[in-house]
């Protein structure tokens, strides 16, 4: 075997050795970015859990609470007789509630079945004074989502119909 051909073999070798490293480049791209993508789910679903936590913490601090739930009661069914002081502790649980929900409805919780969100968003708006405070300050905190402003504007006229 002379030079000519030894010249051929190591340049063959070398191509088989470069396409070698570039296929186990590839597989262990591929396996980087499954584990990118199913790290970012965990991250999603922790943070929708931690979400979900908080929530639930408002409720019963709302509902265990006397003087809390008197004052969520009193907003609920009276919007208007709320003193000022009344009418800010009771928009700042209800813009708690409605940015939880948007940020449910934003991280698609239930994916594309939207029936738990229009059962609570009945529950959310069935009392007169929830569908006020919808009206003054509901909808500016959900026009920053027009899919979800659209969603909660047909349980609003829904309820709205129901009420008259």
């Amino acid at each position: 075997m002379g030079w000519d051909e030894l010249a051929i073999m190591s340049s063959l070798v070398t191509g088989i050795a470069t396409l070698g490293v570039a296929v186990f480049l590839s597989v262990q791209l591929r396996l980087q970015h499954r584990d990118s993508e199913r790290q970012h789910l965990d991250s999603a679903r922790d943070f929708a859990f931690s979400n979900e936590n908080r929530q639930q913490n408002l409720f019963q601090g709302v509902y265990v609470d006397s003087e809390a739930w008197d004052l969520q009661w009193k907003g609920l069914s009276d919007y208007e007789s709320l003193t000022p002081k009344e009418e800010f502790r009771f928009r700042i649980i209800q813009q708690m509630i409605y940015l939880w929900s948007w940020n449910a409805w934003r991280l698609k919780r239930d994916g594309e079945d939207t029936a738990r969100f229009r059962f609570q968003w009945v529950q959310l708006l069935e009392q007169p004074g929830a569908r006020r405070f919808h009206e003054e300050w509901g909808r500016p905190l959900l026009a920053r989502d027009a899919s979800m402003l659209s969603f909660v504007e047909g349980v609003y006229e829904e309820m709205e119909s129901q009420a008259a």
